[in-house]
């Protein structure tokens, strides 16, 4: 158990960080991200390149997590979430976020669909 909620810890350190390197290593080579008003971001790469794009513009990335619920066996994850940052000159505080991961047989994040 705890696979997920690992994972998890190490997605939103390694965003307020802007380390892309471990971005791509938490995700499976076929994963699929998917996020309102954008299209489905398919496979780790390209995981990264949008995340690292996402980054880039912003700075002072804080990320809190308000609730965790896991399953049993430690491969799916619902978690509410706050990010923070300062983008366009100005400072955007506590905007709210959800996300459910799934994780495969490896640990490694294979479907996330984020809501806010």
């Amino acid at each position: 158990m705890g696979r997920a909620r690992d994972r998890w810890e190490e997605l939103s350190s390694a965003m307020e960080q802007q380390d892309e390197a471990t971005i791509v290593d938490l995700y499976s080579a076929d994963a699929v991200w998917l996020e309102p008003q954008n299209p489905p971001h398919e496979t780790n790469l390209l995981i990264q390149a949008y995340l690292n794009s996402w980054l880039q513009a912003r700075e002072d990335v804080d990320i809190t997590t308000k609730r965790l619920l896991e399953s049993d066996d430690g491969t799916t994850l619902a978690v509410e979430w706050a990010v923070s940052y300062i983008a366009g000159g100005r400072r955007w505080n506590a905007l709210p976020r959800s996300s459910w991961l799934e994780i495969d047989d490896d640990g490694l994040i294979r479907y996330q669909r984020d809501y806010y």
